[in-house]
């Protein structure tokens, strides 16, 4: 595979530091998991608030979407220091992971949780602007939160797959 070989060599320089450094490992991976725990926590806190809504007035998810669209950001930041960090992971041993089927399924996780969030975020924004659809669009809203869910713990357990394999 002449692009993992030359993903490989232009990587060497940091996979040789990382694998020397103990404190670039440790930091990188805190970095990976504490995006993961805290945006993956904060988004399946409002997946859940999703779901527990199904029943609610319109009222009460019109408040509800208010909250939850003050979640994109700490989301955001949490997937994007996962993002940076499992990027530099990869990096440490590219040999390792780009040939790995289980490293494509954790890939293939990650951007259907980005998109979900995408789809999510734009159902979000659409019921917000006009809210006498509140009702109609609430099983989509609901559905998507489900997937969120989902893929959060799909991308946990290809990690954990990883590190393990």
């Amino acid at each position: 595979m002449p692009i993992v070989e030359t993903l490989a060599e232009i990587a060497k320089p940091w996979a040789r530091f990382y694998s020397k450094s103990d404190v670039a490992q440790t930091l990188v991976m805190f970095t990976h998991l504490a995006g993961m725990l805290g945006g993956g926590g904060v988004a399946i806190a409002a997946d859940r608030a999703m779901w527990k809504a199904r029943t609610a007035t319109d009222e009460v998810r019109a408040r509800l979407l208010a909250d939850v669209e003050a979640a994109h950001r700490p989301v955001l930041t949490g997937i994007a220091m996962a993002g940076v960090s499992g990027v530099l992971m990869t990096a440490a041993d590219v040999e390792t992971y780009v040939p790995s089927l289980l490293w494509w399924g954790k890939m293939a996780a990650f951007a259907l949780l980005l998109i979900n969030g995408a789809w999510l975020q734009s159902m979000e924004r659409r019921a917000q602007r006009a809210p006498a659809t509140l009702s109609s669009a609430w099983p989509r809203l609901s559905l998507a939160s489900k997937f969120s869910y989902a893929l959060w713990f799909a991308v946990v357990l290809g990690g954990v797959l990883l590190m393990n394999a």
